[in-house]
């Protein structure tokens, strides 16, 4: 669906997201645009995880 690169770069932007929007979670800050990043950011991390992959080896 997604390339390797787009997809982690997409977790990377997610990441960032969040870390924005931490003061708002933790309390730090009032202003109410701060949680748009953290919960979209968290969403966009969840769906762009990277998943490993196991190759599978002929036994023998």
């Amino acid at each position: 669906m997604y390339g390797k690169k787009v997809r982690i770069a997409l977790f990377a932007i997610g990441i960032i997201m969040m870390f924005l929007g931490m003061p708002y979670l933790l309390g730090y800050s009032t202003n109410e645009f701060l949680k748009y990043p953290l919960y979209f950011g968290l969403i966009v991390t969840v769906i762009f995880a990277p998943v490993p992959t196991i190759k599978k080896t002929k036994r023998k």
